[in-house]
C-alpha cells in the first residue's frame, strides 16, 4: 500500500520558537484538533467502538492527549516514533507488549467495592498527602492502587493494588485485546498510519494499555469517586470506564499551576479540586473536559504546612522558589528567549543582594531538583545562598519576611495565605503565569529590575502586599488548612 499525502502535516510540523508562544500553542492545539478529525480516521475509531465499545469521543480526547505529549517544544517537532519510517519497530513492540502482558497476567476472581480509589499512587510521600483524605472516608473503604510494590511494605494498613505497567492485568482481557489486535486492530492502525503519514501504533498501543488496565481494575474493585494527584495524567478512557462499571465521578487535585505548555492540553475529569477559583480556567482553553471546578485550596499546603505547623522565626528577608527547572529544559525551553528570561531573573537577585548585601537572600528549590551549573555560575561569589533541598519549603517561606519566584505553585498559595510574593517575569511572557492581558496577577508581577528592586524594599522596609495588590486572594488559592475536608464533602455531598 501506498502512502498517502497527509491531510494534516503532523511530523513536519514546527513552531516557530521566536513568535509569539500563545500563538504557537494556540496553532499546536489548532493542528491536532483537524488531525483527530480527519476522514481518514474514521475507521479507526468505529473499530474501537465496536470491538472496546469505547465512544469515538472518547478515543479521539485519548488520542490528541498522547499526540500533543509527544511534541517536544525544546527541539519544535513531534517525537520521532511518530515518524512513518517507525512503523515496523513499532508494530514488533507492539505485539511485544501484549505478549509480556498475557505472560504476566492472572486470573481475577475477586470483587470488592470501595468508596474511594486513589489511583496511580507513585511514592509514599504522595500517599502521605492522602492521609487525611483517606481517614475522613475510613481505610477500609479505600483502595490504593499504585506500580511501586515498596508502597505496600511502608504503608501497612492500606487497602493496597499494585498495577504496574502492562503486568497484573485480568487474563481474560489482555486474551481479548490480544485476538482483536492480532486480528484486525494492528492492520487498521497500519492502515490509518498508511493514509495520514504518522504512525499511530504507540498512540494506539496506548489506548489499548488503557483499556486493560482500567478494565481490570474496575472488574475486580468497583468504588463510588477516582481521584488522582496529577491533572496531567488524567485518561479519557479511564475516565469512561470508571463510570461505566459503576463509579460516579472522578476527580483530581490541582498540584501545579496550568501553565501554557501540552501537560494543561486535553484534561479529561469529572471534578476538578482547584486551588481558588480562578485556577483552571486555562484547561477549557486548550481542550479540556471537565464537568466541575471546585475550589478546595492545596492538599500540599495542607500536609507540608498545617498539618506540623509550628511557630517560627523570620529568619530569610527573601527566599526565592525554584521551579525544577533544570530536570525539565526539554520541555519548558519552549520559546527562544526563555533561558535568558529564566536566568535573567536569578540576575536580579545576585544584582540586589549586592545592593543591599545586609539582606539574607536564599534559594530554595524542589527536593527532586537536580544540579543547575547555569545558576552555579551566576551565584557564584555574589553572598546568595542556596539551601539544602530537602527542607520544608513551605516552613522556609513563612520564616521569611517575602518571596520571589519565576512560576512556583507555591506562589499562589503564600498569596492567599498572607506571605507577600512576587512573580519575577523578566521578558513578560512566563508562561508559568496567565496570560499578560489578563489582569489576575497585576501589582504580583514585576517585569523590570527596578520594579523588582523597588517592589522588594518597599516590602522589606515595612510595607504591606496589599499596597501591590487589590485582587481576591481566594482567585489564586483558598484557605488550606481544610482541603481535604472540602474535598470529601463535595464527594459525599
Amino acid at each position: 500500500m501506498m502512502r498517502q499525502a497527509s491531510v494534516v502535516d503532523l511530523t513536519n510540523y514546527s513552531h516557530d520558537r521566536n513568535a509569539d508562544f500563545k500563538k504557537s500553542c494556540d496553532d499546536l492545539l489548532h493542528l491536532i484538533d483537524k488531525f483527530a478529525d480527519q476522514e481518514e480516521l474514521t475507521q479507526l475509531y468505529h473499530y474501537f467502538e465496536k470491538k472496546y465499545l469505547l465512544p469515538k469521543e472518547v478515543v479521539k480526547q485519548k488520542l490528541k492527549s498522547d499526540i500533543v505529549r509527544a511534541y517536544k517544544y525544546k527541539r519544535a517537532r513531534f517525537r520521532k516514533d511518530l515518524s512513518f519510517r517507525w512503523i515496523p519497530f513499532s508494530i514488533v513492540k507492539y505485539i511485544g507488549a501484549l505478549i509480556y502482558a498475557l505472560l504476566y497476567s492472572r486470573k481475577y476472581a475477586e470483587k470488592a467495592r470501595y468508596k474511594l480509589i486513589v489511583d496511580d499512587i507513585a511514592s509514599s510521600h504522595e500517599l502521605c498527602r492522602f492521609s487525611k483524605l483517606i481517614n475522613l472516608f475510613g481505610k477500609k473503604n479505600v483502595l490504593v492502587v499504585t506500580s511501586d510494590d515498596l508502597i505496600e511494605v511502608e504503608h501497612p494498613g492500606y487497602n493496597i493494588k499494585l498495577l504496574p505497567g502492562f503486568k497484573y492485568y485480568d487474563r481474560l482481557e489482555v486474551l481479548r485485546c490480544l485476538r482483536y489486535e492480532l486480528f484486525l486492530g494492528i492492520l487498521l492502525c497500519v492502515k490509518a498510519s498508511l493514509k495520514t503519514g504518522v504512525n499511530l501504533i504507540p498512540v494506539s498501543m496506548h489506548i489499548i494499555k488503557s483499556f486493560m488496565h482500567y478494565r481490570s481494575l474496575f472488574k475486580s474493585c468497583r468504588s463510588d469517586y477516582l481521584i488522582q494527584e496529577r491533572h496531567y495524567k488524567t485518561n479519557a478512557i479511564k475516565n469512561h470506564l470508571f463510570k461505566k462499571m459503576g463509579g460516579i465521578a472522578s476527580a483530581t487535585i490541582q498540584k501545579n499551576i496550568l501553565m501554557l505548555d501540552k501537560l494543561s492540553y486535553y484534561i479529561d475529569i469529572d471534578y476538578f479540586f482547584a486551588l481558588g477559583n480562578r485556577t483552571a480556567e486555562r484547561a477549557f482553553e486548550y481542550g479540556g473536559r471537565i464537568g466541575r471546578v471546585i475550589p478546595v485550596g492545596s492538599m500540599f499546603m495542607e500536609y507540608y504546612w498545617f498539618s506540623d505547623r509550628v511557630d517560627v522565626q523570620k529568619k530569610f528577608d527573601v527566599v526565592m522558589l525554584g521551579i525544577n527547572t533544570m530536570n525539565a529544559y526539554e520541555r519548558i525551553d519552549s520559546y527562544a528567549e526563555f533561558m535568558d528570561d529564566y536566568y535573567n531573573s536569578i540576575r536580579w537577585l545576585v544584582r540586589f543582594k549586592k545592593e543591599h548585601p545586609l539582606y539574607r537572600i536564599v534559594i530554595k528549590h524542589h527536593s527532586s531538583a537536580g544540579e543547575d551549573e547555569i545558576e552555579n555560575e551566576i551565584i557564584f561569589g555574589s553572598g546568595v545562598e542556596v539551601l539544602p533541598k530537602a527542607g520544608n519549603s513551605y516552613k522556609i517561606a513563612f520564616s521569611s519576611r517575602c518571596v520571589v519566584t519565576y512560576g512556583s505553585t507555591m506562589g499562589y498559595e503564600l498569596i492567599a495565605h498572607n506571605i507577600p510574593t512576587f512573580f519575577i517575569d523578566p521578558g513578560f511572557r512566563c508562561t508559568f503565569l496567565p496570560d499578560p492581558r489578563d489582569n489576575l496577577l497585576d501589582g504580583l508581577r514585576v517585569t523590570s529590575y527596578e520594579s523588582f528592586r523597588d517592589t522588594l524594599v518597599g516590602v522589606l522596609y515595612g510595607s504591606h502586599v496589599e499596597k501591590h495588590w487589590s485582587g481576591n486572594p481566594d482567585d489564586l488559592c483558598l484557605e488550606s488548612s481544610t482541603a481535604s475536608e472540602r474535598i470529601h464533602k463535595a464527594l459525599i455531598g
